[in-house]
């Protein structure tokens, strides 16, 4: 049951490739639920659905992270053109 799994999530990996590079958009996102159905049944079959949870809840933390630390980087870049244009236009009034 594993390699027959194995085997037809290689093929809609393939598949889902070259429907990608013939721009076939929606039959790309099909089989790409297709992989991610076989993948957990995959894990399913070999008990490792625990460790899948695990790992897609700490990917899904570091993504948490990064666009906090991308929204906190923008936000303090945007303020420092704020004080600088407040700067520049006290002096063009003296």
């Amino acid at each position: 049951m594993e390699v027959a799994l194995i085997l037809i999530l290689f093929i809609s990996n393939v598949f889902g490739l070259d429907c990608l590079y013939n721009h076939r958009y929606k039959t790309t996102g099909a089989l790409l639920i297709l992989n991610m159905c076989l993948t957990v049944a995959l894990a399913y079959q070999f008990d490792q659905m625990q460790n899948i949870m695990y790992v897609l809840l700490a990917v899904a933390g570091i993504i948490v992270v990064v666009f906090m630390v991308r929204y906190l980087l923008i936000r303090k870049k945007n303020q420092g053109k704020i004080i600088n244009n407040e700067y520049i236009e006290e002096k063009e009034d003296e």
